[in-house]
């Protein structure tokens, strides 16, 4: 059979026997499946962009921006560092309706919040970027915002 451009025309055309038909058209659904999971799960691997093995901590942290958006949510602030400098970092969040469903909703941070702790895997780049896994507010309320515990623990009063 002479094969075109057509695919449709390929995968209808009759085959030698029915069973070659049916494993020509499951090989090309396995081949598309693949295709297009392969680009999917790489996004979605924190290991392609984070050190997950390694882990981050600021203290005293001033929050300067926060988006709930999607694909991913960010918090960006600042802290101070040991030489004295202000130095600003962002955190990756889940994407909005994730984070909402674990009741870590838009209005957690605001500008000008001060946090006691911000913990993460840092980027694989070196850039001042991480996967935000866990945040202690002032008051002593912990956001864990990865993992399978994701949610608000309120402090003891």
């Amino acid at each position: 059979m002479e094969r075109s451009g057509n695919m449709n025309a390929y995968l209808n055309s009759p085959a030698s026997s029915d069973e070659g038909g049916a494993m020509r058209k499951l090989r090309v659904l396995s081949l598309s499946v693949l295709l297009f999971a392969v680009p999917v799960a790489a996004h979605h691997s924190g290991v392609a962009y984070f050190d997950l093995d390694a882990s981050v901590e600021h203290t005293d942290v001033t929050v300067v921006a926060y988006d709930l958006v999607n694909p991913h949510g960010r918090l960006v602030y600042t802290f101070t560092a040991a030489d004295g400098t202000e130095v600003e970092w962002s955190g990756e969040m889940p994407s909005a309706n994730n984070a909402r469903r674990r009741g870590l909703g838009g209005e957690m941070f605001k500008p000008g919040d001060r946090l006691r702790s911000v913990m993460g895997s840092p980027a694989r780049s070196g850039s001042n970027f991480m996967r935000l896994e866990r945040v202690v507010f002032a008051n002593g309320d912990v956001a864990q915002i990865a993992g399978p515990n994701a949610g608000i623990t309120r402090a003891a009063q």
